[in-house]
């Protein structure tokens, strides 16, 4: 009996070698779903085991590419079942190889674009500035990527037997001469970076330097745009911005307002005194005004006023909020300054003309 089956086997390999290879065939085609899905809870696990950074959702972008990972390996070891010759298993396994490259380079660049939104999505719970996390991902994602199309390139080039010291050698004499070509390029995308790393600024920000003030719309790579108060835009190359300077007027947490009003000449000391006392008590009872800050006080002596100088902070940093609180401040003084029967000065001067001397004989 044994040695009937030999024989039928003997007589049939080409047939037995295609049942075998249909078989490993078929057995990847039916269990690379379950087993993705498998592979895919387990990254689940292991990637959000301390913080969410790749929601189950998010990881079935990889669901295609393992698949295809799993179907081309049952291909490779069903063909190979069938054709045992030595040559042509060297070169499947060479294109096999190829693939995984491929399919593994497919893989990383979907966990590349998942990683950056999870890491986007744990930025906004932070005190940080969403735009400035959005564009800084956004440039990381692509220099990821770009080093992993490099690094697949070249392990590709490497499995087809081309020098790959050659091409890197030459890409760096390449790469220096461009990076000398390209200075002044080079110098805005780092201090892009300096913007986006150490963020002074953020979209929609009042900032100012010694040449230009206005409110940011947008920050790249290469420059920032700044809309300053006419309403026009300028466009500020990322390096000159970051070599001056930088006043963020909207990280102001309060506003200072100074100023000074000048009473007449003919105003009694009391009559200053109570100007002072009120005009303090009705800017400490303002709400959006910090009273612990206000300093009202007779100041000095001008040459027409007796000044009464103000310094107090504003809750409110915005420029129209700003504007009406010293608004209700100027009202509040007028109708103090007029209760207490004194009058607001104005620039005078008075001349003495000495009589003409009576003419000699």
């Amino acid at each position: 009996m044994f040695t009937l089956f030999s024989d039928i086997i003997a007589s049939n390999v080409f047939l037995f070698r295609f049942l075998g290879s249909l078989l490993i065939f078929l057995a990847f085609w039916i269990f690379k779903a379950p087993v993705t899905k498998g592979i895919i809870n387990i990254l689940n696990k292991l990637l959000n085991r301390k913080r969410q950074i790749a929601d189950h959702v998010t990881l079935e972008f990889i669901f295609a590419p393992l698949k295809a990972l799993l179907a081309c390996s049952g291909i490779y070891l069903a063909v190979m079942n069938l054709h045992p010759n030595v040559g042509i298993s060297a070169f499947l396994l060479k294109i096999y190889r190829i693939t995984i490259i491929v399919i593994l380079t497919w893989i990383l660049l979907r966990l590349c674009d998942c990683a950056s939104d999870s890491f986007f999505r744990i930025g906004k719970s932070e005190e940080s500035n969403v735009a400035l996390n959005k564009t800084l991902m956004t440039f990381l994602k692509k220099v990821v990527k770009v080093l992993i199309f490099a690094i697949s390139g070249i392990a590709i080039l490497s499995e087809t037997g081309t020098n790959v010291t050659t091409i890197i050698t030459g890409l760096g004499l390449g790469g220096l001469t461009f990076a000398l070509a390209a200075q002044d390029t080079a110098q805005n995308l780092f201090g892009g970076l300096v913007i986006l790393l150490d963020k002074p600024f953020a979209v929609d920000d009042w900032i100012s330097t010694s040449s230009i003030e206005g409110i940011v719309e947008d920050i790249n790579f290469r420059s920032t745009r700044i809309r300053t108060f006419p309403n026009s835009l300028v466009v500020v190359p990322n390096s000159a911005l970051v070599s001056s300077p930088i006043t963020n007027w909207s990280k102001m947490d309060k506003r200072r307002a100074s100023f000074s009003i000048g009473l007449t000449y003919d105003t009694p000391k009391e009559t200053l005194e109570h100007c002072v006392a009120r005009i303090t008590e009705m800017v400490n009872a303002n709400p959006e005004i910090i009273a612990d800050d206000t300093v009202v006080r007779f100041n000095s002596f001008q040459d027409s006023s007796l000044e009464i100088a103000l310094v107090f902070f504003t809750a409110p940093t915005s420029f129209a909020d700003f504007q009406r609180v010293k608004e209700q401040v100027n009202y509040g003084i007028m109708q103090i300054v007029e209760e207490e029967g004194a009058s607001f000065a104005y620039p005078t001067q008075t001349l003495y003309i000495n009589p003409a001397e009576p003419a000699t004989k």
